[in-house]
């Protein structure tokens, strides 16, 4: 559900981003993509867990959803992910999970303007899936046409 769509000012997504953070530990931002590919990003990992933001690109809102409030809910209880984790998550068995850097974490704006300081940006963690061949977005065999998954950092595994 796109709450700016909605007609949400800035300032109400803000405070309602803070108020997930505060009650759940981290909030979820869902961004449509209109021509492009949508993506949906974690705020609150940073802050209250230490941990990289989340991103996935290309799954649909509640679809994402569920994939980061399941990993979001492991760092809570202590897993770090990394650049170059490769994870089966129960969530979708059929797709294997590779964690990649993102190279501009200024793509999650909502955690930036939350949390970035005179330190640096917030860094941030893609969440990249596999088609269901097992093929990732980078390898040649992707299912070309079926699913549209930027890819925001380069792979530390092929």
């Amino acid at each position: 559900m796109c709450l700016r769509c909605q007609g949400w000012s800035e300032e109400e997504l803000l405070a309602r981003s803070r108020r997930d953070i505060e009650v759940h530990g981290w909030g979820l931002i869902h961004v449509e993509g209109g021509a492009e590919a949508g993506l949906t990003y974690t705020v609150g990992l940073t802050r209250f867990h230490g941990h990289p933001e989340l991103v996935v690109s290309g799954l649909e809102a509640e679809e994402a959803a569920g994939l980061l409030s399941e990993l979001a809910e492991d760092v809570r209880a202590g897993l770090r992910l990394a650049d170059g984790d490769v994870l089966a998550e129960q969530c979708c068995p059929d797709h294997r999970l590779q964690l990649v850097r993102v190279h501009d974490p200024r793509l999650l704006a909502q955690a930036q303007q939350i949390y970035a300081s005179s330190a640096g940006l917030v860094p941030a963690l893609q969440v990249v899936y596999t088609d269901d061949g097992g093929h990732w977005p980078w390898e040649h065999s992707w299912a070309d046409g079926h699913w549209c998954q930027p890819v925001f950092g380069r792979p530390l595994r092929s």
